[in-house]
């Protein structure tokens, strides 16, 4: 140890020399520590949020579900909408934060769609989907005068600004190459004309509504059952009345008026179901006319659309 101190004494400049190289090497890798990081923040956690609404009121957007399938270079991404948006009147953009890629937008049933992106590289690091609803019957009309120009004037300066903050028909969803949201698809993903997986997205509905229109008529049966069964109970109960008094009719009565409200809640349950049905039959006969119009090439599908650069 002594020689050492000894040694460096003797040689300050090599010293200094190596301490500074020794410094620059912890810098080094320490930032190519961040850089390599997996868990690196990209982008905030308050702005991967899954779920947005329109500023104008006319509704909400939800990401219920993101996967992606590295090997084919292809993230899956399931959409839903309150019922107020119409998912044939948005339109949506692509942002890509290093890389590019192409996205297939499908609307499918109800207030459903889903969002194919294609050629994403594996070292995108985030890319963002923005949604502008063109939906007329949303926006507002402004039936507002003024009393003068310059009243005018202002007034439409002072929107100017707000819209310059926000528009009010467009928001916009972030997506992290670490978020936790994505998941990574255990399966590849295969990517269909837009016909043809719309088609067979409703299909599948179909076989789960009509599975919905077989669960209430099961449970229209069993109510009728439950509600006979009650009625005969009644009747026997009824018949003891003849033959008790005091506490022991008092108590039996008890029981008829129980089992009258059984019967008047079962008939209430009885329709619930048909009110459903008839709700069923009319998704069913919406959902066929969707198909329809899709074969015939009525119904028309968004060109994919071009990735544009992530600032």
């Amino acid at each position: 140890m002594k020689k050492i101190r000894q040694k460096m004494k003797e040689n300050v400049a090599a010293t200094k020399f190596l301490i500074f190289m020794g410094l620059i090497a912890l810098q080094a890798l320490l930032l190519l520590g961040t850089f390599f990081a997996h868990d690196k923040q990209i982008v905030p956690p308050s702005q991967l949020v899954t779920s947005q609404s329109f500023s104008d009121g006319s509704g909400t957007i939800e990401i219920t579900h993101q996967e992606y399938d590295i090997k084919n270079k292809i993230m899956k991404i399931d959409l839903q909408a309150t019922e107020d948006i119409s998912m044939n009147q948005l339109t949506p953009k692509l942002f890509v934060k290093n890389g590019n890629g192409s996205m297939q937008y499908i609307p499918t049933v109800d207030n459903k769609a889903e969002i194919f992106i294609k050629n994403i590289s594996s070292k995108f690091e985030a890319l963002s989907l923005s949604f502008q609803n063109t939906d007329l019957s949303n926006q507002s009309v402004d039936t507002t005068i003024f009393d003068n120009s310059q009243e005018a004037q202002a007034a439409n300066s002072a929107q100017t600004n707000s819209s310059d903050k926000q528009q009010p028909d467009l928001i916009y969803f972030f997506i992290s190459s670490n978020s936790h949201y994505l998941k990574q698809s255990k399966t590849p993903i295969k990517i269909e004309s837009q016909a043809a997986y719309a088609v067979d997205a409703i299909e599948t509905e179909i076989d789960f509504q009509n599975s919905q229109m077989k669960k209430m008529d099961t449970a229209i049966d069993d109510l009728k059952k439950n509600q006979s069964t009650t009625t005969q109970k009644i009747a026997e109960l009824q018949l003891k009345n003849q033959y008790l008094t005091g506490n022991n009719l008092s108590n039996n009565q008890s029981k008829i008026s129980s089992l009258q409200a059984n019967i008047a809640g079962d008939a209430q349950q009885i329709q619930e179901a048909q009110q459903n049905k008839k709700s069923i039959t009319q998704a069913i006969t919406k959902m066929k006319k969707q198909i329809s119009d899709i074969q015939s090439g009525k119904f028309k599908f968004t060109d994919d659309v071009k990735s544009k650069k992530m600032k």
